[in-house]
């Protein structure tokens, strides 16, 4: 069975760092010509960051950023910073950036980054080789031994929360923005795209306090959680996690039930699948016999029809937002009417 979109977040990696360090001296850095630091605010620097494995200080604005983590470099391209390296964890983009940021890149004046591969962890030594002077890795799942190799490599940022990939957009772009000396203008970009969020909400009163999940099919079925950035999303629009789904046993940012608790999807007002065709037959007989199926209070978002949608859906960042929002809450705004012969339109770009 497939593993669910951006599960490899935290399941279907295994990060397997040898137990030598790396030696930045050791290292080739790859040749991309000067790069002009972008102006930072005045008295930003320097710059302490607080976070799981202790904290970093960065003394001036970055030359050379590499992010290991899924959505740093949108923060960083809202931000007319460039990364010399990005890293790949799913869909098909030239430089790992996809249509919702290449204007922003345009924007910042800068070249396509090299692309790192998180298959089997992160490339420590790839990223040394690109002569980083700053490396992001809040959205990474970064072990705290991978975060002692690439702390000698140059200044580390990781995520200020506990528990992987739980942390929200906000706080991703707010760290990004101090780690390269513009806190004031990442406050500001929240606050644009926050009242995106908020206009989409006020248009649609009847999201507020309806039950909404996205879920797919994984090793039974796989729930996203309030602390993952697609039930966030969920939740800035003015749905309810349904308390039903909950799984008390875990904080992660999602979890497996059992297939045949794919009845509780019964009453939900909108139910988003991501990856509907995975589901095995049983799973799927259990969910179309739902009113929530019956009535049309469902749709899918998957690869095959989606292309950079399903991969916005799960890249939440302040760039890919505006992008979802577009496609998104038409989706919803079907799913939730009462009618079930309104038809969820199917997005395909």
């Amino acid at each position: 069975m497939r593993s669910p979109p951006l599960l490899a977040l935290a399941l279907a990696t295994s990060f397997g760092l040898t137990a030598c360090g790396v030696d930045p001296a050791s290292t080739t850095a790859a040749d991309a010509g000067a790069v002009a630091a972008p102006a930072a605010e005045t008295g930003a620097f320097p710059a302490t960051i607080e976070h799981k494995f202790g904290s970093t200080e960065v003394t001036s604005a970055p030359k050379r950023v590499v992010t290991v983590g899924l959505t740093e470099q949108d923060a960083l391209l809202a931000l007319g910073v460039v990364p010399v390296g990005v890293t790949r964890w799913f869909g098909e983009a030239e430089g790992a950036i996809f249509p919702w940021a290449t204007d922003a890149l345009a924007a910042a004046g800068g070249e396509l980054p090299e692309v790192l591969d998180s298959t089997n962890g992160i490339e420590v030594e790839k990223v040394a080789a690109l002569d980083p002077d700053l490396i992001i890795a809040i959205n990474s799942g970064m072990t705290e031994q991978e975060y002692a190799l690439l702390s000698k490599v140059a200044p580390t940022v990781a995520s200020a929360d506990e528990v992987d990939y739980t942390s929200s957009w906000q706080d991703i772009t707010e760290l990004v923005g101090t780690a390269v000396g513009k806190p004031a203008e990442a406050e500001q970009l929240i606050d644009d795209v926050e009242g995106q969020l908020e206009a989409a909400a006020a248009e649609h009163p009847e999201f507020e306090d309806a039950q909404a999940a996205v879920v797919t099919p994984y090793e039974g079925l796989f729930v996203y959680g309030e602390e993952d950035s697609r039930g966030q999303m969920l939740d800035e629009l003015g749905f309810e996690f349904p308390g039903a789904l909950v799984d008390p046993e875990t904080d992660a940012f999602g979890w497996s039930l059992s297939a045949e608790r794919t009845s509780d999807l019964a009453d939900l007002d909108a139910v988003v699948w991501l990856d509907y065709e995975a589901a095995d037959a049983g799973m799927k007989k259990l969910f179309e016999s739902t009113p929530a199926h019956r009535q049309g209070r469902w749709f899918d978002i998957s690869d095959a029809n989606g292309g950079a949608y399903y991969v916005a859906q799960s890249m939440v960042t302040p760039l890919s937002i505006p992008y979802v929002l577009e496609r998104y809450v038409p989706q919803l705004a079907a799913a939730v009417d009462g009618d079930p012969k309104t038809e969820v339109q199917v997005v395909k770009d």
